[in-house]
Protein backbone atom coordinates (compact mmCIF):
# COMPACT_ATOMS: atom_id res chain seq x y z
CA UNK A 1 0.00 0.00 0.00
CA UNK A 2 1.50 3.13 -0.97
CA UNK A 3 1.72 5.88 1.79
CA UNK A 4 1.50 9.64 1.58
CA UNK A 5 4.34 11.32 2.25
CA UNK A 6 5.06 15.19 2.81
CA UNK A 7 7.08 16.67 0.55
CA UNK A 8 8.99 18.92 3.49
CA UNK A 9 9.67 16.48 5.51
CA UNK A 10 11.61 14.37 2.52
CA UNK A 11 14.27 16.62 2.21
CA UNK A 12 14.64 17.15 5.67
CA UNK A 13 18.09 14.98 6.64
CA UNK A 14 17.70 12.10 9.15
CA UNK A 15 19.36 14.23 12.14
CA UNK A 16 17.00 16.75 11.30
CA UNK A 17 13.86 14.45 11.21
CA UNK A 18 14.65 13.22 14.38
CA UNK A 19 15.32 16.95 16.16
CA UNK A 20 11.73 17.65 15.03
CA UNK A 21 10.70 14.34 16.50
CA UNK A 22 12.29 15.06 19.73
CA UNK A 23 10.00 18.39 20.24
CA UNK A 24 7.24 16.35 20.42
CA UNK A 25 5.02 17.89 17.10
CA UNK A 26 0.99 16.95 17.65
CA UNK A 27 -1.78 16.82 14.81
CA UNK A 28 -0.50 16.59 11.00
CA UNK A 29 3.38 17.28 11.90
CA UNK A 30 2.91 14.29 14.44
CA UNK A 31 1.56 11.81 11.76
CA UNK A 32 4.26 12.91 9.02
CA UNK A 33 6.97 12.57 11.48
CA UNK A 34 5.81 8.90 12.52
CA UNK A 35 5.80 7.98 8.40
CA UNK A 36 9.33 9.51 7.58
CA UNK A 37 10.64 7.64 10.48
CA UNK A 38 9.00 4.34 9.42
CA UNK A 39 9.69 4.87 5.76
CA UNK A 40 13.77 5.91 6.68
CA UNK A 41 13.84 2.84 9.59
CA UNK A 42 14.77 5.48 11.98
CA UNK A 43 12.40 3.79 15.09
CA UNK A 44 15.04 2.75 17.40
CA UNK A 45 16.86 6.17 17.29
CA UNK A 46 13.92 8.07 17.25
CA UNK A 47 12.64 5.71 20.46
CA UNK A 48 16.31 7.07 21.89
CA UNK A 49 15.89 10.78 21.58
CA UNK A 50 12.28 10.57 23.25
CA UNK A 51 14.53 8.38 26.15
CA UNK A 52 17.05 11.21 26.50
CA UNK A 53 14.55 13.90 26.44
CA UNK A 54 12.11 12.54 28.92
CA UNK A 55 15.67 12.10 31.50
CA UNK A 56 15.95 15.69 31.35
CA UNK A 57 12.54 16.34 31.94
CA UNK A 58 13.32 14.74 35.54
CA UNK A 59 13.40 17.25 38.61
CA UNK A 60 16.34 17.42 40.59
CA UNK A 61 16.97 15.60 44.04
CA UNK A 62 17.17 19.20 45.27
CA UNK A 63 13.25 19.54 43.91
CA UNK A 64 12.24 16.30 46.41
CA UNK A 65 13.94 17.48 49.14
CA UNK A 66 12.58 20.68 49.47
CA UNK A 67 9.09 19.41 49.40
CA UNK A 68 10.12 17.00 51.63
CA UNK A 69 11.58 19.24 53.96
CA UNK A 70 7.95 21.23 53.42
CA UNK A 71 6.06 18.11 54.19
CA UNK A 72 8.45 17.90 57.71
CA UNK A 73 7.53 22.17 58.55
CA UNK A 74 4.20 20.84 58.28
CA UNK A 75 3.74 17.52 60.22
CA UNK A 76 5.93 19.67 63.24
CA UNK A 77 3.19 22.39 63.32
CA UNK A 78 -0.06 20.55 62.72
CA UNK A 79 0.87 16.56 63.54
CA UNK A 80 0.02 17.41 67.47
CA UNK A 81 -3.86 18.36 65.95
CA UNK A 82 -4.26 15.07 64.36
CA UNK A 83 -3.10 12.67 67.21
Amino acid sequence: MAVLRSKKYLQLSDEEILKRYKDQPMGEDLYFLQIEIEQRDLAEQAGQVLKQERKKARHSLLYYLFYALMFGFFVARFGSDFI
